[in-house]
Order: structure tokens, then sequence, then C-alpha cells
């Protein structure tokens, strides 16, 4: 230990696999919750208080158990991808983050489809504004943001949005 720093000493190998785990773990814990959102949303169940419950499990934690349009910036997709191919350039296949990649690409479409269900099928004529549009808050990063997706559609059903 070093100024309450933990260092790890390891080879180059090790130390790309660390940094390319690490996010693709977190992103795989929001999509996660991307899908138990959607699940308790079928179900009646309310997703804050399972969020709560099993949170306060010592062995999960409650960090990154938030649901929403999913995840993006400049790390969680690169990261999941290059696992994804470097598994691939050896012969495997990474199941799991190749669903994590699914449920996160779904997950951009599905408030852009509870909008339509609000306002009987059609956007067109409406205006709407979007809040929180980078990928993290605390920033104006809009790499791979989510948001991008959902602006997108609202644009292509000539409705008008405002970011903010």
């Amino acid at each position: 230990m070093m100024n309450s720093y933990r260092l790890i000493f390891t080879d180059i190998s090790s130390a790309e696999m660390i940094k390319y785990a690490a996010n693709s773990m977190l992103a795989t814990r929001i999509s996660f919750m991307n899908d138990i959102a959607n699940l308790c949303e079928l179900v009646g169940a309310d997703v804050y208080m399972v969020r709560r419950g099993i949170g306060a499990d010592s062995r999960i934690g409650s960090k990154f158990l938030y649901s929403g349009c999913g995840y993006g910036g400049s790390c969680f997709p690169k990261d999941v991808k290059a696992l994804i191919k470097t598994a691939e350039k050896k012969g495997y296949s990474m199941r799991v983050l190749r669903g994590v990649e699914e449920v996160n690409e779904d997950q951009k479409t599905i408030l852009f489809k509870k909008l339509q269900v609000c306002f009987n099928g059609t956007l067109e004529g409406r205006r709407i504004a979007l809040w929180g549009l980078a990928f993290k808050p605390e920033t104006d990063d809009m790499r791979e943001a989510p948001a991008l997706v959902l602006i997108d559609m609202i644009s292509k059903s000539r409705s008008a949005s405002k970011g903010i």
C-alpha cells in the first residue's frame, strides 16, 4: 500500500484485461438493471425498491444499479466490444457480453416507444425536452450517449426536441 491507494503489479496482458473486464462488469450491471426494470414494469414491481433491496446485499452493493436509457461514453461500449472481439479472435464467444450489448441497444429505443404510447402512437408536432443528455452526470461529454439515439428517433418522428 502507498498513500491509501492499492497498487497491483501485473503483466501487460493482465493489466489490459483488468481494464476491459472492470468496465464490462459495470456495463453488465447497467444492462442487468435495465432488464430488471423492464420486467418490474411488466409484473407491477417497484424497481426502486428492488434496487434498494438487492443493493443492501453486501455481496452486490448499490453502485451501478440504476436503470435508464443504457450505457454510453468513451469507455464502456468500446471495452465491451474489445472483449468480444478478443474472444472471437481466440475462438471463444462472450455470450454474456453479447447479451449486455443487446440489452443496451434495445434500451435506447424503449423511452421512445414509451413516449409514443403516452401520446397515442404519434409524436408528430410535439415539442419534447430532454434533460441529462450526456452519458454520465457532471459532464458534457456526448460520446456514445444513449440520448443521441432518442434525439434521432424524435427528430425522425417530425417532433421538435430540445436538449438541456
